[in-house]
This record gives structure tokens, C-alpha cells and sequence, in this order.
């Protein structure tokens, strides 16, 4: 079951509206027929915001009343399983087994992109021993190809609000034998000190989370002095514009609305939103692709 972020802010004030509806749908299309899935899930979500005005007074709504809660479809979705279905599915995700799986498959994307994935990386390990966490771990494409690079004197903390993922990382540590762990956790309100960390990384996290500029500052907070945070970043066409340009929006209002609601809107919001927690831009790497734009930042 998929629920974006855009989406839950739109149906802040009834999320169970579309978790139920989600539900539905994932049950007779996913993941199977995703096409047919997002269809008509589109299909759904325009019946139930038919005009702009209706766009509009749901993003209203959420600039004065929305807050950083665990209300992701993907946590709910755990919420139809039995318990024994629920240990099996942890336990699988979690195995030696799981993690080889996840890295073969995630090596064929990296052979596709080698010089971009190299440029991750090495703006991540930048000391003898790195202490790394990383936010949003999904389907634990970035986390393989860290692991991958990891010594035996490395630190790989990952988090996510959905526990699944977090036991992917933890497979993915198995399997490559690293010091690594992943939780599942709030992303704004990190349960870790001050200072902590050489590295925060993301990647392609932060389009799919609410309240950005809450967890870049929990990021600088849990970061080094001169610590970097190294973030993957998707362009404007694969985040949230075209959404609002279905219901007449131009980009420079769909740009002032993502900003309103505290969602990403594209890198260059990422770059102004950082300055204002203390990091300072000092490298990056655009690809016109699905992938994006690698920004790296250093803690001031």
C-alpha cells in the first residue's frame, strides 16, 4: 500500500478516509497491477477533491493544523496482518537471506550510474572511521551501496517510520557483515544526542516525508561539527509540481504551497532551507534523471 505525502496532507483532517481507500486498493491491485493501483487511486482522490478551491482548502487546513505525526500508510497497512503473519514478515525482512537479495538487486542499478553513486559516497566516508545515519531508508537502495563501502571501524545507523524498512537495513548489515543497524522511529524527533554523527544522508527520502524543515534541523542537530549531510534529491518533475499542475496551479504557486506545507519542493528548496540551520552548500552533482541532484553540505 503507497500513500505519498502530498496525499496525507490533503486528507489531513480524514486520513483514515484515504488509508481505508488505500487499503481497498492495495488488496486487489498491489503489487501486482501498480498501474491500475495508482489509477484509481487518482481516480479516488479526484472525486473526493474535485476543484482547486477544495485543493486549496485542505492545504489551508494543514498550514494552520497539520504536525509531525506517525499517521504513513505503510505503518498502517500492518494494522490488517495477524500477529504471526506480522512476526514472519520482520523476521524474513530481517535474514541474511533478504539482505543478498536486496543487494543484487539494487548492483544493477548502481552498474547503470557508477560515477554518480561513486560521487554519494565519497562525500559520505570522509574520515578513518565514519559515523553514519541515514534517514528514510525505503527500499534500502542508498544503504546497500554504503554498506558496500564500509570498514569494520564504520558506524551505520538507519532510520524510518516504517518498520519493514528499518529490518531491510538490518538485513542488508547481515549480509554485508557491517556494523549497522536500522529502527524504526520519529524522523522529528531523533532519538539520538547531540553531535553525534560524522554523516546524515537521504537518499530520495525527503520528497516522500512531511515537515522538511523539522527534520533538517533534527539532521544538524544529531551532526558533528563539520559534519556533512549528503542528500539525494529528485528534480521538480519527479516530486510534487505535477500534481498541482492538474488542478490549475503554475509552478511558482505550487512552489509557494509546498513551502506553506512544509513539503520538498525541489532541490533548490532543499539549499535554502539548510543555510538556514547552519549548512553551507559545498558541492553537488545534477543528473537529469529519476535520480536527481546530490547535495552536500557541511555543518558550520
Amino acid at each position: 500500500m503507497v500513500i505519498n505525502a502530498l496525499t496525507e496532507v490533503l486528507f489531513w483532517s480524514d486520513i483514515s478516509k484515504i488509508i481505508n481507500n488505500a487499503k481497498k486498493l492495495g488488496e486487489k491491485y498491489f503489487p501486482d497491477n501498480p498501474e491500475m493501483y495508482f489509477s484509481e487511486k487518482d481516480k479516488f482522490i479526484k472525486q473526493e477533491i474535485p476543484t482547486k478551491e477544495e485543493f486549496l482548502h485542505r492545504l489551508e487546513y494543514y498550514e494552520k493544523n497539520g504536525s509531525p505525526k506517525w499517521v504513513g500508510g505503510r505503518n498502517d497497512s500492518c494494522d490488517d496482518l495477524s500477529f504471526n503473519d506480522l512476526k514472519k514478515s520482520i523476521t524474513e525482512s530481517a535474514s541474511l537471506k533478504q539482505g543478498e537479495v536486496l543487494s543484487k538487486r539494487h548492483s544493477l542499478i548502481y552498474s547503470k550510474r557508477p560515477g554518480f553513486w561513486k560521487f554519494y559516497t565519497d562525500n559520505i566516508f570522509i574520515g578513518k572511521e565514519n559515523t553514519i545515519l541515514e534517514l528514510t531508508i525505503g527500499a534500502g537502495l542508498g544503504t546497500s551501496v554504503l554498506m558496500q563501502r564500509m570498514s569494520d571501524k564504520d558506524l551505520y545507523m538507519g532510520v524510518d517510520i516504517d518498520f519493514i524498512c528499518a529490518k531491510q537495513a538490518d538485513a542488508l548489515a547481515k549480509y554485508h557483515k557491517v556494523n549497522g543497524l536500522g529502527i524504526a522511529t520519529s524522523l522529528w524527533n531523533l532519538p539520538f544526542d547531540d553531535g553525534i554523527f560524522s554523516v546524515v544522508c537521504s537518499d530520495n527520502g525527503l520528497d516522500e516525508c512531511r515537515e522538511i524543515p523539522t527534520i533538517l534541523k533534527e539532521a544538524t542537530r544529531v551532526l558533528k561539527s563539520n559534519g556533512k549531510v549528503v542528500l539525494i534529491c529528485r528534480d521538480k518533475e519527479n516530486s510534487w509540481y505535477p500534481e498541482f499542475r492538474k488542478y490549475g496551479f503554475s509552478n511558482e504557486d505550487a512552489e509557494y504551497w509546498l513551502s506553506k506545507v512544509r513539503l520538498y519542493a525541489g532541490s533548490e528548496q532543499i539549499e535554502s532551507l539548510a543555510s538556514k540551520y547552519g549548512l553551507r552548500l559545498v558541492s553537488k552533482r545534477e543528473e537529469k534523471s529519476y535520480y536527481g541532484t546530490i547535495l552536500v553540505f557541511e555543518k558550520q
